[in-house]
Order: C-alpha cells, then sequence, then structure tokens
C-alpha cells in the first residue's frame, strides 16, 4: 500500500500548528496532497476518522543497530508510532569493521549496552567492511523503521590502529587515515558522529575515542563543517558534576569553530540534582545562544531499572561484584558462599565515591521477585529493610538474594531520577533540549526504552498539560528530523516521505514492560506492548495496524540531504 487516501483526519503537520481537518494522498511512498474533501482517484482508503494524522515519530538516541538485523520489525517501536531511529550511538557502530576487530567491538558494545554477546554473535550477519557495505546489507534486507546512522569514534578508531586506539593519540598519519575513512562514511550516508568520554570496556579500560586528543576531534568536525553534514553526539563525564560541564565546555569550543551541532545523552533529574540540572539547562541555553549549540538530550520516563546478574555494568567501581556478574554460573555460586568474596564485596558497599549501582541509596533497591519460596516474605521489602530486619550488612543482604533465587533475584532500582513529573516538565519544555534518549535497543535487561512517545503524549499532553498535543509532535518530528539533518521527513506535507502515524489521543496506553526470551540464543529482554496507535506507515506501508505488526519491512538506511547526490535516497 503505496497508493492511498488517508481519509477524515485531523492532521498535525509537525510544525507546531494546531491540528486542522483534511485528508492525506499518498502516492509511491510520498505525500502528494494534504486538504480538505479530497476526491478519490481509486486509491485504497484508511478511515481516520476521529484520530489526528502525524508525522511519524523520529527516536534520536537508540541502540537498535544490532537488533534491526535479528528483529527487522523492531518490535515494539512502530506500536508506539516510531518510523525512523538514530543508531550508532555513543562512539558505537557496527561499520565500519575489520573482519579481525569484530570481536573486539562485539564485546565492547555488549558490555556498555549490555547485550548478550551470542546474540550478536549469531544475529548480525557480518558480511561488511565499510559503511557503504553496511548500509547496503542493512537495505537488502529491511526493516519495519528507517535508521538514520551516526558513525561511532571508537569504531574509526579501532579500524585504524587496531589494539593501540585504546592507549594512545593517533599519529600524523593515523588521524589523515581517520579523517579519511570518516568521510567516506559521510559520503556512503553517515549523518555524523558520536564519541564518548566516559565509558569503558568489560576489563575498566576506557573506550578508544577518549584517547582522541582534540586534533583529532578538531578534524572530525571540521570534516562536516566543510560538507554541511553531520551531528557530534557524545557522552560526557557524568559521575563528577564538574568533569560532565567540563566535557560539554570542550565540546562547545571545538563544534563552535566548525558549525557543527552537538547533543548529549542524557539530562535526567532527581531530587537531589535539581540545582546540578538547572545549571546545565543555563550551560546548554549559552552554548545555543553563542552557536551552533550542545543540546541535552532528556526522556520522558522515570528510571526504575531492573538488576540482572547475568550481565550489567553498573559495579564498574565496585570490583568484587563486577568480577561475580562476569563469572560462570557456577563460579558465582563458589564467589557468593566464600568468605573472603563476602569480605571484599562488603568493602565495595563501604567505600566512599562515585558508583552507578545506588549502594548509598539501599531503601530504593527493591526485592520484587522470588524464586525460592523462603525468600518470598522478602518481596516488596527494600535492601535497606531486608538488611535491618536480618540484623546483617547490606552486602550480605544482596549476595544472600542473589545466591537464595538460584543467581535470578528480582531487584529493581526505583526512583533513581525522572522521578517527579513536575521536574521532568521542565526538562522536555525547555527550548534547550531535545526530546531524544530513549536509548532504545540497550540495557535490554534493565528497562524498556521503547515507548518514550506514547508516555510524552499520555502523561505529559493527555493527563498533566504540560506540552500542547501540536508542540510534542513537533519534538517528536520536525525538531528531530532539522537536528540530524534527515531529509523529506517530520511533516505531513506535499513532498514529504509519507512516514505517518494516526491515533487517538484518548486510545494511547502506556504498558508496563515485561520480561521475554526471545533474542538470539535465547536471551532475555524487557518490552512494551502497542501503544493504542491505529496505524503507523514508512513510505505509505503500513508496519502496525490496530495493534499488531503487519510484518511489513518498508524501512531503509536514511542518506543525508548532501550524500543523495552520489547514492539514491531512501
Amino acid at each position: 500500500m503505496t497508493d492511498l487516501m488517508i481519509r477524515g483526519g485531523h492532521v498535525i503537520d509537525g510544525t507546531g500548528a494546531d491540528a486542522r481537518e483534511a485528508d492525506v494522498r499518498v502516492r509511491g511512498g510520498r505525500i502528494v496532497e494534504v486538504g480538505p474533501g479530497l476526491v478519490g482517484e481509486g486509491e485504497q482508503e484508511l478511515d481516520a476518522s476521529g484520530a489526528f494524522v502525524a508525522p511519524g515519530f523520529i527516536d534520536g538516541h537508540t541502540h537498535l543497530d544490532p537488533a534491526l538485523f535479528w528483529d527487522p520489525g523492531c518490535d515494539p517501536l512502530p506500536g508506539h508510532g516510531v518510523t525512523t531511529v538514530v543508531t550508532g550511538n555513543c562512539s558505537l557502530s557496527l561499520a565500519p569493521l575489520r573482519a579481525e576487530h569484530r570481536a573486539r567491538l562485539i564485546d565492547m558494545f555488549c558490555f556498555i549496552e549490555d547485550l548478550p554477546v551470542e546474540a550478536f554473535e549469531t544475529g548480525v550477519p557480518w558480511s561488511w567492511d565499510g559503511f557503504g557495505e553496511y548500509r547496503d546489507r542493512f537495505n537488502e534486507r529491511g526493516a519495519a523503521v528507517n535508521q538514520a546512522s551516526l558513525v561511532g569514534h571508537s569504531a574509526l578508531r579501532l579500524y585504524v590502529m587496531g589494539e593501540d586506539a585504546y592507549d594512545r593519540a593517533s599519529h600524523d598519519d593515523e588521524r589523515r587515515a581517520i579523517l579519511d575513512l570518516f568521510e567516506e562514511c559521510l559520503e556512503a550516508g553517515a549523518f555524523g558522529l558520536s564519541t564518548s568520554f566516559a565509558d569503558v570496556d568489560r576489563t575498566g579500560r576506557p573506550v578508544p575515542s577518549r584517547a582522541a586528543e582534540d586534533s583529532e576531534f578538531l578534524g572530525l568536525l571540521e570534516m562536516m563543517g566543510r560538507r554541511g553534514q553531520g551531528v557530534l553526539e557524545f557522552v560526557p563525564r557524568m559521575q563528577e558534576p564538574e568533569a560532565h560541564m567540563a566535557d560539554i565546555d570542550r565540546v562547545h569550543r571545538l563544534a563552535r569553530s566548525t558549525g557543527v551541532r552537538a547533543t548529549w545523552t542524557q539530562l535526567i533529574v532527581s531530587a537531589d540534582s535539581v540545582a546540578f540540572a538547572e545549571a546545565l539547562l543555563a550551560q546548554a541555553g549559552k552554548t545555543q545562544e553563542e552557536g551552533p549549540g550542545v543540546f541535552p538530550q532528556v526522556s520522558p520516563r522515570p528510571f526504575d531499572v531492573n538488576l540482572s546478574f547475568e550481565s550489567t555494568p553498573l559495579f564498574m567501581s565496585q570490583p568484587a561484584w563486577h568480577e561475580l556478574v562476569q563469572a560462570n554460573p557456577d563460579e558465582k555460586r563458589r564467589m557468593l558462599r566464600s568468605e573472603a568474596w563476602r569480605e571484599r564485596a562488603r568493602a565495595d558497599f563501604d567505600r566512599p565515591g562515585p558508583s552507578l549501582f545506588p549502594k548509598d541509596r539501599p531503601q530504593q533497591i527493591m526485592f520484587t521477585r522470588a524464586q525460592a519460596e523462603t525468600e518470598r516474605r522478602w518481596v516488596g521489602s527494600s535492601l535497606r529493610e531486608i538488611a535491618d530486619t536480618r540484623g546483617v550488612h547490606l552486602a550480605d543482604a544482596l549476595a544472600d538474594l542473589v545466591d537464595r533465587n538460584d543467581l535470578d533475584p528480582g531487584i529493581t532500582m526505583v526512583d533513581l531520577s525522572n522521578e517527579d513529573p513536575e521536574q521532568v516538565a521542565k526538562l522536555i519544555t525547555s527550548p534547550a533540549t531535545l526530546t531524544a534518549a530513549s536509548d532504545a535497543g540497550a540495557h535490554a535487561q534493565m528497562m524498556c526504552g521503547a515507548g518514550d512517545s506514547t508516555l510524552l503524549l499520555t502523561r505529559h499532553v493527555r493527563e498533566r498539560g504540560d506540552l500542547r498535543l501540536a508542540e510534542a509532535v513537533r519534538s517528536l518530528t520536525s525538531d528531530m528530523a532539522r537536528f540530524f539533518g534527515i531529509p523529506d521527513r517530520g511533516r505531513v506535507a506535499s513532498g514529504y516521505a509519507a512516514d505517518l502515524v494516526v491515533f487517538d489521543l484518548d486510545e494511547l496506553e502506556y504498558p508496563e514492560a515485561e520480561l521475554v526470551r526471545d533474542l538470539p540464543g535465547g536471551g532475555a529482554r524487557l518490552r512494551r506492548g502497542a501503544g493504542g496507535y491505529r496505524a503507523t506507515l514508512v513510505g505509505g506501508v503500513l508496519t502496525h495496524e490496530n495493534g499488531e505488526p503487519t510484518g511489513r519491512t518498508p524501512g531503509c538506511m536514511l542518506m543525508p540531504r548532501s550524500s543523495v547526490r552520489t547514492t539514491s535516497q531512501g
């Protein structure tokens, strides 16, 4: 269905303008006419009576690069109105990649984004070297969403420098090779560069992008500036406020000199960080006044995080616990029952300093599911309550929960951030931010990033009234397309691609996430059911209808406007 009439809806065109009654005619996958009372020309008709017709939503921060190969349906994003995903974030992309570096990149990607190695090894074809070949392999398969991919800085450095990429700055000849390789990626359709100042691999070694000096960064940014193509996405150091702001200032200084827009992930707010969040918003506003600006990414989602002892990067600053997570099941059991390991585990808890695992907030670490009958009495209790009731150290209470529940206790860390909708509203309504931080596809057992679009529309539009519907739609569509340089998307207007979503605001729902085991090799992930949308279309093709996927995969790797001259536009 690429020639059709969407009849009788209220069009929200993506510009922020209020809805208006209009039909939408689609021909050859593009919108050719928008207006009231259009005369049918034999097209198939889609009834949008009583519903809104809007541009398909663009998810501006995902790690779905690998998952789109083993799940071209991109479950469940089309069920939440998403038609395009931005991939290649946080210095990590699947291309360019030499065969001899594949195992290294897979392990780095899987550890940082908390995904099973087996899924990468068996679910991705790995039949490319350069970015253009990667694009072609994706387009041969298709997906239910379009993909706009950044290039990972760590991938570039690993390709050129091999293992040395982790440990040192590039030499002049290597820097030239990195720049040449990056230009090839831009020519082949990359939407820019992603880098990280914060991430480490499974061994605690900083990722390759962290070894780059300003001269290398500046060369990459200058290339995007000369071409008028590309944005920079980056991960600042977040554990220390001074370092966090220093990284943003560093990027602003370099990006401002080259005219390149930048964005970082992600700005969150909690009860004890309101002042810092306000300082980061002020910093963002200042960079944007000076231009072209550094834009924080925000999500409307509260951060309740499930803790899995199969794999997690949360214990990187706690060596005993990190060793436990990396061990095989038999070794885990042995460690949990070893007094020597227990002593180290207690020391990890007692050691001051920043930690991704909220060891200093045990009242927010909740036991939610028991595997053993004898442990069910603790369900609904916090780690603080369990330790106090039993009269044991917090570390021992946690270790016992893991051991006595067959290494799979249900543990959820609640209200870690974004717990106050009033504070979240300040983030998502700020003109200095991008609503683009779902992280969909990553941390699959910890959280489900899919559905941020629906949460925005239900909680912050329908229930709280923080934004007008047209403003929320603009933030998910034309704002995203404009920032990332995605052509012909984000608007309901003649000449634009027919990436569209049809919904009644009162019919939308934001289901709770449920754990399923459907990754290659039987790996687990949290998924969210469909959000109540009537239809989602990519290029005029229905990908989701009335809560069910259609199985159609019209999506492709999109191309920035300046790359259309060398490769056909998706």
